[in-house]
């Protein structure tokens, strides 16, 4: 029998189904091989006339990943592995933990979903390996598994990470390489057009449906996560059992209209039903001034134009692929952002003015925006006031793929959209007064290459503004590794954007062991 090896980042890839609310849904689900995960996306796509429309056809993430030759996932299911000659380490999961409940015809409890998650991962999937030639090291030590959720199952994995495997004195770094979320209520779901007491009283008391599951003390309950913790915190850094926040990748979706008739208790600023700011993930307490989660404690995240669930879901698209795709198999992280921002327009007296920051990013060759923060749709412009706009703004990591380039290009390209809006308010009149709906004050693109990270750190890294249909501009890096140059000259705002490009992953964040030792 050959001797296959477990071959990093390659490592096999498990499924991690949502909410099944209804036994309907729960025998829908059953009767699904891949528990939804094989759900594709078919939409118009614009085209040059005379046709102007054709069909765009998505075959779905876990589908794209067996379709790759470069990563040549195989299928676990059916005997799969045996029929997979490459490496059956590359292999695809579903946790099916909705089959039990739909036996008994009973709903089992979140923790005991997740020991169900921890067997295959722990013992099943191994066990299948080894009976496939695969070699896992000494003591299995080579072996981890990638979890990619959505929506509850994110939080079934949570379960598994902050509470099964430490309360088993067992490491989550050993067995978990990485962890993507898809629309998971970190913090829970609020109904935010239910008045609160309604909504605690529904969910606490009555429970339909084991919805208790997203009410924040049910969720320190089953992540084992006291006070003063938030719920959306993977623990203590510091503590040897907790899971790396930067191994963690969370999508958030922000079309709360492609959503279905839950949208209408959810409210905007949701995916349909998931807030956005309730889908991302900590690391520790929250800072005692009151202040934001610094970088280093938080999970990596990507914003998606896209709903929940549904044909416009944010599993079966491309945006929630590509994303990824880079975060789990990339090789360079590129941070941006703006810094020395100044804005310069006139201010009238008895005024208010305010401000919406939109940032939207994409790489060449995938036709969609990989991070989108944009007020119309989506609802997630970053809006400040004037006198609380910073001197420097975070906008986004990127993760990068050389394998994706090009054919024969030496760079992987990507595309930032950067347009700032001012709103004014009158506030003299007997009522608030917008004088404009709005009125962008900035509004570019730039384009950016960045070329292979050498051994000693250095990088070629160039941009050009699209408008201006000009040649590259070489950047030089300071001693810190960082690029900047100035925003495309513009009365109203001047800003200097900011690169710093380094190989990915970074050992020191992610605490990988392998990696750690050499």
């Amino acid at each position: 029998m050959p001797n296959f090896k477990v071959e990093k980042p390659y490592y096999p890839i498990v499924y991690v189904r949502g909410y099944a609310m209804r036994a309907s849904d729960r025998d829908e689900t059953f009767n699904d091989t891949y528990y939804g995960f094989s759900a594709t996306s078919v939409e118009k796509r614009n085209a040059p006339a005379p046709q102007y429309y054709e069909a765009d056809v998505f075959e779905g993430q876990l589908i794209r990943f067996m379709k790759i030759k470069d990563y040549g996932y195989a299928d676990s299911v059916n005997r799969g592995l045996e029929v997979f000659h490459d490496n059956p380490a590359r292999s695809l999961w579903v946790s099916r933990f909705y089959d039990q409940d739909v036996f008994r015809d009973k709903v089992r409890s979140i923790e005991e979903h997740a020991e169900d998650l921890r067997q295959l991962v722990c013992l099943t999937i191994p066990e299948r390996l080894r009976d496939s030639g695969v070699d896992l090291g000494e003591d299995d030590q080579d072996y981890k598994v990638i979890l990619i959720a959505h929506s509850m199952g994110g939080l079934v994995c949570r379960a598994l990470l902050q509470n099964l495997l430490p309360q088993r004195r067992e490491d989550p770094k050993r067995w978990v390489y990485r962890l993507v979320t898809m629309g998971t209520p970190h913090r829970g779901i609020d109904l935010g057009r239910i008045p609160d007491v309604v909504e605690d009283f529904v969910t606490s008391r009555l429970n339909p449906n084991d919805s208790s599951i997203f009410d924040p003390p049910r969720m320190r309950q089953y992540l084992e996560l006291p006070e003063p913790y938030e719920v959306h915190s993977l623990g203590d850094p510091a503590d040897p059992y907790t899971f790396p926040v930067k191994r963690c990748l969370c999508i958030i979706g922000s079309d709360h209209l492609s959503y279905n008739s839950t949208r209408e208790l959810t409210g905007n600023v949701s995916d349909g039903l998931v807030k956005q700011d309730h889908a991302y993930l900590v690391s520790g307490k929250p800072p005692a001034d009151g202040s934001h989660y610094p970088d280093d404690r938080r999970a990596y995240w990507a914003n998606v134009h896209r709903a929940h669930s549904g044909r416009r879901g944010i599993v079966n698209s491309y945006e929630s692929y590509e994303n990824v795709e880079r975060f789990l198999f990339g090789n360079v992280r590129a941070h941006l952002s703006l810094d020395n921002i100044a804005i310069k327009t006139p201010m009238e007296r008895d005024s208010r003015y305010f401000y919406d920051f939109e940032f939207m990013l994409s790489i060449r060759n995938t036709a969609v925006y990989l991070h989108r923060r944009e007020q119309d749709p989506c609802e997630n412009a970053i809006r400040l006031d004037r006198e609380d706009v910073p001197s420097s703004l975070f906008l986004h990591t990127a993760f990068l793929n050389a394998a994706r380039r090009d054919v024969g290009s030496q760079f992987s390209h990507f595309a930032a959209k950067i347009r700032v809006v001012e709103h004014r308010i009158q506030e003299r009149r007997l009522r608030f007064d917008i004088e404009y709906p709005d009125r962008p004050i900035y509004d570019e693109t730039i384009e950016v290459r960045i070329g292979d990270i050498d051994g000693d750190g250095t990088v070629d890294v160039g941009y050009r503004w699209l408008s201006d249909a000009g040649d590259w501009v070489h950047l030089t890096s300071d001693h810190n590794g960082v690029f900047r140059f100035p925003l495309r000259a513009a009365g109203a705002l001047t800003a200097d954007v900011v690169i710093n490009a380094t190989p990915w992953p970074d050992p020191g964040e992610t605490r990988d062991e392998a990696e750690s030792k050499t």
